[in-house]
């Protein structure tokens, strides 16, 4: 097990710093995201009203702005919003849920401006949703693990640059092949796919480069542990733990279906982390 040295608490105080700043990460990024979901809404149903009194620019304009501000001002004032949205799974999927109609629209419709707005939106969506879901999660392991964690081990996330650059190198293939037919929407969700798979790989630090590498750690605190990324967290409660053990050079953390299983060649020191682990689903069993 490591201890942080000089140049760690260094490091983890331009963290605190940063984290300082996560106050206004959740309002802005609610913001975006309300206002692009409203803005989509409001041009679908300005289309069929031949862009409405504002013209199609103008309702997207006006809705996006609305939104926006509903969004923050929702995201202000509901200050346990961010660690309720990012608690389950099934609330963070929730917020790219409303991408799902704007995709259905583009996919039947035949009218341009419809199939335009209808791409542009789900894109935006889910892109803006993906994003929003994270920075709750985020908030909601900040919510639930107060104070330093009483051990610490270095941990390198698996993935493959190569991999993921030649998946990446894919999706741009495909934009290509679509722009130079002029399918024009086509091209535009592929190149965004990419984007966001190869953004992806960054915040989940999958290769061995990038800003925040450093910060990749297996945390244990009194309520759980956390499995920190470069821009993301992950945590799992004691509670939720039924067993662990190692087992064909991995850990793994036995949760029913969702069971958490990490290199042991990626952990630092694989037994102190079992060890640590014992101790602590023991001490949750006793309460």
């Amino acid at each position: 097990m490591s201890r942080r040295n000089a140049a760690d608490a260094a490091s983890l105080e331009g963290d605190d710093s940063a984290s300082a700043n996560q106050d206004w990460a959740f309002p802005l990024v609610a913001a975006v995201y309300g206002g692009v979901l409203l803005a989509g809404l409001t041009s679908a149903v300005a289309i069929p009203l031949d862009g409405g009194p504002l013209g199609l620019s103008g309702s997207y304009a006006a809705g996006f702005i609305a939104g926006f501000v509903g969004g923050f001002v929702l995201a202000r004032v509901d200050a346990r919003l961010p660690a309720r949205l990012g608690r389950t799974g099934g609330h963070r999927l929730g917020t790219a849920a409303p991408s799902l109609p704007f995709f259905g629209i583009w996919l039947v419709s035949s009218d341009p401006a419809a199939e335009a707005v209808a791409l542009v939106s789900t894109l935006l969506v889910f892109a803006t949703g993906q994003l929003l879901s994270q920075v709750a999660s985020n908030r909601y392991v900040d919510s639930v693990t107060a104070g330093e964690p009483s051990a610490t081990w270095r941990w390198e996330p698996p993935g493959s640059l190569r991999l993921d650059l030649l998946v990446g190198a894919l999706w741009g293939v495909l934009a290509a092949a679509n722009a130079a037919t002029g399918n024009w929407q086509s091209a535009l969700l592929w190149l965004t796919l990419g984007v966001m798979w190869l953004a992806s790989g960054l915040a989940e630090g999958r290769w061995s480069l990038g800003a925040g590498r450093d910060r990749c750690e297996i945390q244990v605190y009194d309520s759980g542990l956390v499995k920190r990324r470069p821009f993301l967290q992950t945590f799992v409660s004691w509670d939720e733990i039924n067993h662990v053990r190692l087992r064909d050079g991995e850990l793994v953390l036995d949760r029913g279906f969702r069971d958490v299983r990490l290199e042991r060649d990626a952990l630092e020191d694989a037994d102190g982390v079992l060890e640590a682990i014992d101790e602590r689903i023991a001490g949750a069993a006793l309460r």
